[in-house]
């Protein structure tokens, strides 16, 4: 084959950033590399769709082949290739891109370079449609890695560098009609989880890629009547992971009807759809009626989306419920959702983990932020109801029954423990006097029940302590109780003032009283 080769003369071109920026430290986990070259492939298919119209709507095709040994993988995309003329060139301009933000998924010109970070070669196969040669450009990832290691303290440009690691050719390609975009890593050193597993694989791709929704979930057309009022579409791209002699398996998002939380299955009952101001962005938030957090973090919590790849996992909306929701920030995980953002209104940063903090995205931090807060105080009510339900006394006697049994056993050796299930018994105590205001005769009479019983728990656990335990327990629970009611005038503050006066309130609060986030 070696004959066929045609070598082509290139000329690298380095767009003014050091070369391990862009790549070591550019994406930050290794696995980022995977997505990048993903976005790329998607470009690729939309502009065979959209500009070069070689591919129907919908018929876009991205394969990821892991080798059997896992020592190699393939992704492969049936998108609009490079042709003969300028794919040398395009390959080896690291740092200059043609792409604007507004229409590609990715548009630095640098993605091309983030396997370089644990694969030994990193080649690129392109074709365009028509023609009857491919182009092959392999990089030395091995030779790039070495000569960028601080010890050998190289001074080679970043130009002279590319162009020793670097070598690009031409061969026939029997298929005039073929079109194609292949990366190929080969010769992995310290790679991502997701290269080793198709398992891992399959759920990082799930969560970062453009995939379609799982055929079960039942929000579906009520997604897609949102996207399309909105102007801001569900774009899709069909993703399949073949592992070795297995067949390719079809990659979709991880969305159902139920999910798990951590008293078990709980059902999706409801999907809310939010927007605000000048609709740069849409959200989807999925509704149950069980208080708790998802326990699957492949699905948990709000993602923002461009394009409908994910930017950064949930820390994005975290940092909203950290700023404008401190006090409901736990409550990050109780929902599932996507926030689907313009291309246009929005630069992501240079590693994707956020967006350039602009006046556009500030705005559009503010309008979430509205949502946020609506949803923490939401959570906030249905989390108090599921403390005050009859099922929730009924297992928090069933906890400190087994405890006290525990420290019986021992003769309540442990004072510290004994304290805790003190302080426990007077948190459960105030949760069942709030109960039974207003409950039913019987479930009243349940709930006497209940606490008489706390009463005598906490009585028998603190004559087992002694003096100085009763003494401890009493000045815990009176700090205890202090605490718990600063909280409460926190979330009442913060429900009925404006952002800058409740800082300014919280501010003086803690000055006073001390910190009390935890």
């Amino acid at each position: 084959m070696a004959d066929l080769q045609t070598p082509v003369l290139f000329d690298p071109f380095f767009g003014g950033f050091v070369l391990e920026t862009l790549t070591i430290g550019m994406y930050g986990e290794a696995r980022n590399a995977i997505r990048e070259y993903i976005q790329n492939s998607f470009d690729s298919i939309q502009r065979a769709i959209e500009e070069v119209k070689i591919l129907p709507a919908g018929g876009g095709l991205i394969q990821i082949e892991m080798a059997a040994d896992k020592k190699s993988l393939v992704i492969r995309d049936n998108g609009a290739g490079l042709p003969v003329k300028n794919a040398a060139a395009i390959l080896t301009r690291v740092g200059a891109s043609t792409k604007s933000h507004r229409r590609n998924a990715g548009f630095r010109g640098i993605g091309r370079l983030a396997g370089i970070v644990f694969s030994n070669t990193v080649t690129f196969v392109t074709k365009a449609k028509g023609e009857r040669e491919q182009t092959t450009v392999i990089f030395n990832a091995k030779a790039m890695r070495d000569a960028m290691t601080p010890g050998k303290g190289s001074s080679k440009s970043a130009e002279n560098l590319l162009r020793e690691t670097v070598k690009a050719f031409r061969s026939p390609h029997k298929e005039a009609g073929k079109h194609f975009f292949e990366v190929r890593l080969e010769g992995f050193i310290d790679e991502p989880d997701e290269c080793k597993s198709s398992t891992e694989m399959y759920d990082f791709v799930s969560q970062v890629a453009p995939v379609p929704y799982p055929a079960g979930f039942p929000f579906l057309a009520k997604l897609q009547t949102a996207a399309k009022q909105s102007g801001i579409p569900i774009e899709e791209v069909q993703i399949t992971i073949k592992d070795g002699a297995k067949a390719p398996v079809s990659v979709t998002k991880r969305f159902g009807a139920t999910h798990t939380i951590a008293s078990g299955e709980t059902e999706i009952t409801g999907c809310d759809i939010h927007w605000k101001g000048g609709r740069k962005w849409w959200a989807w938030v999925g509704k149950k009626e069980e208080s708790g957090s998802y326990t699957d973090s492949k699905v948990s919590g709000l993602r923002v989306r461009v394009r409908n790849i994910q930017i950064d996992g949930t820390t994005i909306v975290s940092e909203i419920f950290r700023e404008h929701a401190k006090t409901h920030v736990r409550f990050q995980d109780w929902y599932i959702g996507e926030i689907f953002v313009d291309p246009g209104a929005l630069v992501p940063n240079a590693r994707r983990d956020g967006f350039e903090e602009d006046s556009a995205w500030k705005k559009i931090k503010r309008e979430i932020a509205e949502v946020v807060k609506e949803l923490g105080k939401e959570a906030y009510k249905t989390s108090i109801a599921g403390q005050l339900s009859l099922e929730a006394q009924k297992e928090n006697l069933g906890k400190v029954r087994k405890e006290l049994r525990q420290l019986s056993k021992a003769k309540f050796q442990d004072v510290d423990r004994a304290i805790k299930l003190s302080k426990d018994l007077t948190t459960y105590q105030k949760r069942v006097a709030k109960a039974s205001v207003g409950a039913d005769m019987e479930t009243a009479a349940e709930l006497h029940a209940i606490g008489s019983e706390f009463v005598d728990i906490k009585r028998e656990a603190l004559a087992n302590v002694g003096e100085a335990a009763t003494k401890l327990d009493r000045e815990r629970i009176q700090e205890d109780a202090r605490n718990a009611f600063l909280k409460e005038i926190l979330l009442l503050l913060e429900d009925n003032l404006t952002p800058d006066l409740f800082a300014e309130v919280q501010e003086l609060l803690v000055e006073e009283y001390g910190d009390d986030s935890d």
